[in-house]
């Protein structure tokens, strides 16, 4: 950013969605011109879901299987094969899990990372427990898809961008959201669960110990 002062000194204003940003260019000299634009959720599609369609998630000693999804462009720092192998560690575990997937091909450039995806799923035997839908989707599609499942979980594995767009759906769609301990979730700290890290390992027992904290609630929106 020092790089470009005199250019953005030239801006009429200058926005940006979080505290750490604007201070980031106060301390850069940047003050009169800078102005906080807070990151949007969906709120029309999110009172539809809570007016229509959401029903407590109650976790139960019966239950069949705990359902995970997760979100976002198919990009290698997502850290979606991480999470994948977290699930062939729980299934070894017979910890009842399944894992969905929604994740849009960025570009063609990346088309290869899907391809990895696809091939770490058939190469540990998880067809059957994990679905990854590559497909672009409407945000109220998406937003339902998500509320079908029972916990989000956003595994980046690191990330420049200092807010995500892709956890406001998560959060939009009403269930909890467990996310990796990386700084562009630290304006939505307030409202989510922190994995213990960013291994298949800490992933996996990030999950054990939510859901055992959560086993006999039937409340899953308490926090």
């Amino acid at each position: 950013l020092i790089n470009l002062i005199d250019s953005l000194g030239l801006c009429e204003r200058i926005f940006v969605h979080s505290l750490d940003d604007l201070n980031r260019l106060k301390k850069l000299g940047l003050v009169n011109n800078v102005s906080i634009f807070p990151h949007g959720f969906l709120i029309n599609q999110l009172q539809k879901i809570k007016n229509e369609n959401l029903k407590p998630i109650q976790i139960h000693k019966k239950r069949v299987k705990l359902r995970i999804a997760t979100y976002g462009f198919c990009l290698p720092n997502k850290g979606f094969e991480e999470l994948i192998r977290a699930v062939k560690i729980l299934k070894d575990k017979n910890f009842p899990v399944e894992l969905n997937i929604f994740s849009a091909i960025y570009s063609a450039e990346y088309k290869y990372y899907s391809d990895l995806l696809f091939n770490t799923i058939d190469e540990l035997d998880l067809t059957q427990h994990i679905s990854l839908n590559c497909e672009y989707m409407e945000d109220d599609e998406t937003l339902n898809q998500l509320n079908s499942n029972d916990l989000i979980i956003f595994p980046y594995q690191k990330s420049n961008e200092s807010s995500s767009a892709a956890v406001r759906h998560g959060l939009a769609s009403l269930r909890p959201v467990l996310v990796t301990p990386l700084h562009i979730f630290h304006d939505i700290d307030h409202l989510v669960y922190y994995l213990k890290g960013f291994t298949p390992e800490l992933i996996s027992e990030s999950i054990l110990d939510w859901f055992r904290s959560h086993e006999k609630s039937n409340d899953m929106f308490d926090k």
